[in-house]
């Protein structure tokens, strides 16, 4: 494996090719969302879509939630967010803050545990 592009007390993210994105393990708050921004924006431009796995992060405040729908916002045409999330509050926050609107290219994958 990789090592992470960035890693602090709280977060980890690696970036992923294969599908182009990031995969976060951790917390991400106002303390580390900015990272986040930097690395959203350092995503391969060339790729139809934007992969963020979720899949190991245990708690993502309002306002990161709120950035990665302000980074799907921002995306050109043609091109998606695809959100992969282990978490239903993850996908509960996103629907309940009304981010799941049709004009909004973000796509939310909820992947259901095996317990």
């Amino acid at each position: 494996m990789h090592p992470p592009l960035y890693t602090d007390t709280l977060l980890r993210i690696w970036g992923t090719a294969d599908p182009p994105g990031l995969r976060l393990a951790g917390q991400v708050d106002v303390t580390n969302q900015a990272a986040l921004v930097g690395h959203l924006l350092a995503v391969d431009k060339a790729s139809a879509n934007v992969t963020v796995d979720l899949n190991e992060v245990t708690f993502l405040n309002f306002a990161s939630l709120h950035v990665l729908v302000a980074f799907a916002e921002l995306l050109e045409p043609g091109r998606r967010l695809i959100v992969h999330t282990r978490t239903g509050a993850v996908a509960q926050m996103l629907r309940a803050c009304g981010w799941d609107r049709p004009e909004v290219p973000l796509t939310l994958l909820e992947e259901i545990p095996d317990d």
